[in-house]
């Protein structure tokens, strides 16, 4: 299923990556400067003119990770309206047979986790 949206309209695209093998999820981790506990999210970021949702989920894995996600591997969850961002958020997840090499991204920390685990992290 792909979301297309005009193409005057923004939005927002966002999710994580699933391992098939760990039944892990990838999660980003943001340091606070005032607050020692940290905030976990998921990977996200803005359409491009013309992007569907789903090729702007697999851009921003892309240019996050240098992970190139077949679209057959980029699954819908659910889309809302993000009032923060002004702006409709398409939630995706992509499924990975390996877990990819990872590199820390700028202030930010990437972390498999379990479902169980996402429990108890603040987002």
């Amino acid at each position: 299923m792909c979301y297309t949206l005009p193409m005057h309209k923004s939005f927002y695209a966002s999710g994580f990556l699933y391992s098939l093998k760990t039944h892990q999820i990838l999660l980003l981790q943001c340091q606070q400067k005032d607050n020692i506990a940290s905030l976990w999210s998921t990977l996200g970021g803005e359409s491009k003119e013309g992007e569907e949702a789903q090729t702007t989920f697999q851009r921003i894995v892309y240019d996050l990770l240098n992970v190139n996600l077949k679209m057959k591997h980029i699954y819908p969850i659910y889309d809302y309206f993000h009032d923060t961002l002004d702006k409709v958020n398409y939630v995706f997840y992509g499924e990975v047979k390996k877990i990819p090499t990872l590199n820390a991204l700028k202030k930010n920390t990437l972390s498999w986790v379990t479902f169980n685990e996402t429990l108890k992290l603040l987002f």
